[in-house]
């Protein structure tokens, strides 16, 4: 198995995202990745930005990076005034370094999603890669039927994507539910071939889902190409596995039909051994020092205080 951690919206917040490549280290993966939106919002830009190119294999852009070098699309009044004075810190003047107009050449020409054959990374939407939120209320049927923007996304969806944009964090496959990290055992959610899946890997520097940790995820993937033809291998020799709990999201008839003549010890090694075998995603929430970052935001007077104030609550 290979593990890949994927984080997203750090938004020039230096401690969360500190605390989160330690937690990382920690985790013993092979490499990293960035959704985008390493700008905005926070004080740090610039050290983030290298942190980034340090230590991840390849990062995408998102809208508040694109916002250093374009009119804002939609920005409202604290994103706009961050961008506005990150520009001043980021952008080359005369008497700027070589270093300084390769950092800013690199930021400006990042894609905004890229494609390893039918997995798909993008900044916000698998149809609109820098714009769209993906949200939990837009698989919620109101009574009128799915929404044609829950069709849409899931029809630009290959069979599985990892996003961010939206800073809250979950999975939802094409039955239209929405698991919250919480809502899953271990934090983890078995990818099954075959069913379109979309992970929201939530954000490092500014959470929004009321739970103020940083938050980022871990893709662990068989090393062979044919995902495909290693899950089946793994499910065959585990013959006679215990079904899954159906919050899981591991289908009940990928582990057989139960086998009396077992052991609860021998079934449930069957059981995790085609766990383990199988691709997965797990959530992790990263404590950092809130208190130290906010007193980083409001060292810069160009920063609206409410930067600062909602890493409290994630918000």
């Amino acid at each position: 198995m290979s593990r890949r951690a994927i984080i997203s919206d750090i938004h020039s917040n230096v401690v969360a995202l500190d605390a989160v490549l330690t937690d990382i280290h920690a985790q013993q993966v092979d490499s990293t990745i960035s959704l985008g939106d390493i700008c905005g919002y926070g004080p740090d830009p610039l050290v983030c930005i290298e942190r980034i190119r340090q230590y991840t294999a390849w990062t995408l852009q998102g809208n508040h990076d694109e916002a250093l070098f374009v009119e804002p699309h939609d920005f409202g009044k604290n994103a706009r005034l961050a961008i506005e004075w990150q520009r001043t810190v980021l952008e080359p003047q005369i008497e700027s370094s070589q270093e300084d107009e390769e950092r800013w050449y690199w930021l400006q020409n990042l894609p905004p999603s890229r494609a390893e054959k039918d997995v798909l990374f993008v900044h916000a939407s698998p149809r609109e890669p820098l714009y769209e939120y993906v949200l939990r209320e837009d698989f919620e049927d109101s009574g009128f039927g799915l929404s044609e923007k829950a069709r849409g996304i899931f029809a630009a969806v290959p069979w599985l994507c990892f996003c961010g944009h939206s800073h809250r964090p979950g999975v939802v496959t094409e039955d239209y539910r929405w698991w919250r990290p919480e809502e899953l055992d271990d934090y983890t959610f078995i990818i099954k071939r075959g069913r379109r899946t979309l992970v929201n890997v939530g954000s490092v520097g500014q959470p929004r889902d009321a739970i103020p940790l940083a938050c980022y995820c871990i893709f662990d993937y068989p090393d062979s190409a044919d995902l495909e033809k290693t899950a089946k291998t793994a499910l065959l020799s585990t013959e006679g596995g215990r079904p899954a709990a159906p919050d899981s999201g591991v289908p009940e008839e990928s582990l057989g039909a139960q086998d009396e003549t077992r052991s609860s010890a021998e079934l449930k090694k069957a059981r995790d051994t085609v766990l383990m075998s199988l691709p997965r995603v797990t959530f992790r929430r990263v404590e950092y020092d809130i208190k130290a970052a906010q007193t980083r935001f409001r060292a810069v007077p160009q920063l609206p205080p409410s930067n600062a104030a909602r890493l409290a609550k994630g918000l």
